[in-house]
């Protein structure tokens, strides 16, 4: 089930009703995330291909009171931006939710997840919360999970 929609749909919900809630992207979410700019265009900010950056931003937001949710693919948003994931979010507990997409494969040999390398390896020893949702439900469920977070859409 692609939930990439339903994230773009709750998220914005999430936002409206709390003005801390700051969506970061990594150039990427177009055809779901015009609506959420056009309603919400302070708190959404475009990091561009630089997923460790973005990564930063999140933790400095969270430590100042917002609550960041960074939404990339799922590879350079882990994969990528490791260190930064395990010191800057994990070790200081931030409030950030790391959403990833794209975990299947289907964007090409870049963006893929087979073989050794994927998000539940990298991910395991670090002290954070890990949902793959299977339904709209169970999405919206691990969007209000407070702490570091990785949801793979």
């Amino acid at each position: 089930m692609d939930l990439r929609k339903e994230f773009w749909d709750s998220i914005l919900k999430i936002a409206k009703a709390d003005k801390n809630v700051i969506v970061l992207v990594g150039d990427l979410g177009f055809s779901f995330k015009e609506k959420f700019e056009k309603e919400l265009p302070d708190q959404i900010i475009n990091c561009g291909i630089a997923e460790e950056n973005m990564i930063g931003v999140a933790a400095g937001l969270s430590l100042e009171g917002k609550k960041p949710y960074c939404y990339s693919n799922a590879i350079f948003l882990i994969g990528r931006a490791y260190e930064f994931v395990r010191d800057d979010i994990c070790y200081n507990n931030t409030n950030v939710k790391l959403c990833g997409t794209g975990a299947s494969g289907f964007l090409g040999f870049t963006h893929n997840w087979k073989g050794s390398e994927n998000e539940e390896e990298l991910l395991k020893n670090l002290p954070i919360k890990r949902f793959y949702p299977q339904s709209k439900g169970e999405l919206k469920k691990a969007l209000i999970v407070d702490g570091p977070v990785f949801i793979r859409i």
